[in-house]
């Protein structure tokens, strides 16, 4: 009778226990995610004021016409007018700053309480072609005037012109000591003709340590793939990456890559 007593007290124990241990559990548990909502709304929560940021697309390709936007946010309860200053020049790695490649002046922005506008800029090739350097770079700057307070806030960001894909086919079985070709094409994605076309390759084991180079002697126009074949013996076999680099009067310094396995 005494030992049933025991069990059954010892029984009631643990049942109070595991139960406190729920109920501080569930507890801790709804603590823990009330106060990641709340940390979850203070991470949202905008900062108050006029804010201006530069927002761009994915298809910023050298030789296309494309926009870039940007975006003004009202995050005061009141309505606010400003001024809205939207340029852009190429620019170098070197620092060097460039022509102008489109540009824009809004004199009058209105934006509600909690409103936000995208204003967008377009860069048409016809604009930026000359302007531009090799290292394809251009730089946007966005500069937001309130009126009503005097304020001004700048935004700025670089881009980088996307260059064609330059395409590689390797012919014949590729064995060392044996001669292959490469077949090389690039397509002219310009609105104008390319002059003094280049191609170059180079890679380890694959062309003797040089630099081997094959010049195209016409024009390529818009739209046409420029195409060259250029033979190289490898010496070694194994995995061998094939470095490919085209250059020409308006598209300088496309680079493209083919892996090859040499067999012995």
């Amino acid at each position: 009778m005494v030992r049933n007593d025991y069990r059954s007290l010892k029984a009631k124990s643990v049942y109070q226990e595991e139960s406190s241990q729920s109920v501080r559990s569930d507890e801790e548990r709804e603590a823990f995610k009330k106060a990641n909502h709340q940390n979850k709304l203070l991470q949202e929560k905008p900062e108050p004021g006029l804010h201006i940021t530069i927002k761009v697309t994915s298809d910023m390709r050298k030789g296309c016409d494309f926009d870039v936007f940007a975006v003004v946010t009202n995050n005061t309860e009141a309505e606010r007018k400003c001024r809205l200053v939207f340029g852009s020049c190429a620019v170098s790695y070197n620092g060097f700053l460039g022509g102008n490649c489109g540009f824009k002046d809004l004199l009058n922005v209105q934006l509600s309480p909690g409103a936000e506008r995208r204003v967008p800029l377009r860069l048409n090739y016809s604009k930026y072609g000359d302007q531009v350097t090799e290292d394809n770079l251009i730089r946007l700057a966005a500069l937001l005037l309130d009126y009503s307070t005097g304020e001004a806030q700048l935004a700025m960001r670089n881009i980088v012109l996307d260059n064609p894909e330059i395409k590689v086919r390797i012919l014949g079985e590729p064995k060392e000591n044996r001669k292959l070709a490469a077949e090389i094409s690039i397509q002219n994605p310009l609105p104008e003709p390319l002059d003094n076309c280049c191609f170059s390759i180079e890679g380890a084991n694959l062309t003797g340590g040089n630099i081997i180079s094959e010049r195209l002697g016409c024009t390529v126009g818009p739209g046409e793939d420029a195409k060259v074949k250029i033979y190289f013996t490898p010496t070694r076999s194994g995995l061998r990456k094939l470095v490919v680099d085209f250059d020409s009067n308006k598209l300088c310094h496309v680079k493209g890559y083919r892996n090859v396995i040499i067999g012995k």
